[in-house]
């Protein structure tokens, strides 16, 4: 976790809290000063005595967002390590993150426009290459735990991954969950032991 993070102050973190909705219901064009202090209920001007200007917001809100992100993973990554090569518990543990994950569709909406937003912003594009960067090496030790050579490169399967996180997005509530969990299971059904050689 990074040290601005942890010494966010708690009008900082209403404050981009109120940015993340902001950013993923309005998008990067809406991300104002004015709309944040309107979601947060402040008063005009209070966003930017906090953050100055609205590259200052966006970046702050790319570490917070790339912050909860990177220590869901290092969590899965622990989770993971304690059951090598238990392929169901993988596919049960990847799936229950990205299932907490669609519990908070403004976090995974803020980070999509986060991350095209980093196409343009070089310092953003390097906070969210870190947690990504975490996320395959956690896949690759799974696949090395399942002995998984050939095949997809984790890097590959972390961007199906991604995909389908992403797409659950576009389809209705009630269908996200069992539309990522037989995704997941579909996705990672490759990595399980090869019946030859059990």
């Amino acid at each position: 976790m990074s040290p601005a993070r942890e010494e966010l102050s708690p009008r900082r973190r209403q404050i981009l809290a109120a940015a993340t909705t902001v950013l993923a219901q309005q998008g990067n064009r809406g991300l104002t000063h004015r709309a944040v202090d309107r979601e947060a209920g402040l008063s005009e001007g209070s966003s930017s005595a906090y953050f100055r200007t609205r590259d200052a917001l966006l970046r702050a809100l790319g570490d917070v967002v790339a912050d909860r992100l990177a220590a869901d993973v290092a969590a899965l990554g622990t989770r993971l390590a304690s059951c090598p090569g238990d392929h169901e518990r993988a596919v049960a543990e990847v799936s229950r993150l990205f299932s907490r994950w669609l519990g908070e569709p403004d976090l995974l909406a803020a980070r999509l426009e986060l991350t095209v937003a980093a196409t343009r912003d070089a310092a953003l594009a390097e906070r969210f290459t870190q947690w990504r960067d975490d996320l395959v090496r956690t896949v690759r030790g799974v696949m090395e735990a399942a002995d998984e050579d050939g095949g997809a490169s984790a890097e590959t399967l972390v961007a199906s991954l991604d995909g389908v996180l992403l797409a659950s997005l576009l389809l209705p509530q009630r269908r996200r969950r069992p539309f990522v969990s037989a995704s997941v299971e579909q996705l990672l059904s490759g990595l399980g032991p090869n019946p030859a050689q059990t």
